[in-house]
């Protein structure tokens, strides 16, 4: 019985002499893990929500987003941008700044998350929310949400 225990306990003297890590010590010795993946952007358009039927003809949009700062446009930090609305009308190109038109393409750049387009005639709609850079160009990858609603009166 005693040789079993001697045995045992020289068995443990190497492994603990023998310059491998333990396990625990292992994990901290071991080089920190790759960052992890950098968030991808997301914009939602909460209101209207996607297939909402709602009244007009003044309709609210509200916005959230997660991944990126909404700040006033100008602000040209990374990580930040502001909010651009299309209603009924096509995405412009990626590497062009968002133009504006009055009704259609809208400009959020006082950094709001909520917008009223007044005067939204009955029937569907498609909305395009997109936020774009300090000097209205779409962030890449595209942080972009679609929805269809419809306007009654």
């Amino acid at each position: 019985m005693v040789s079993r225990f001697f045995l045992l306990a020289a068995s443990l003297t190497l492994v603990a002499c023998s310059g491998e890590p333990a396990a625990d010590e292992a994990e901290s010795a071991a080089p920190p893990a790759p960052e992890a993946a950098e968030m991808v952007a997301t914009v939602e358009i909460l209101e209207p929500a996607q297939g909402d039927t709602v009244d007009g003809p003044a309709v609210t949009v509200r916005l959230a987003t997660d991944g990126v700062r909404i700040v006033l446009a100008g602000d040209t930090t990374s990580g930040t941008g502001h909010h651009h609305l299309y209603l009924n009308d096509d995405l412009t190109p990626a590497d062009q700044p968002v133009p504006t038109v009055p009704g259609s393409i809208i400009h959020m750049g006082d950094g709001s998350t909520e917008y009223t387009f007044e005067d939204v005639p009955a029937g569907e709609h498609r909305l395009i929310a997109v936020v774009g850079d300090g000097v209205h160009v779409p962030l890449q990858p595209w942080v972009v949400d679609t929805v269809t609603f419809t306007v009654r009166q």
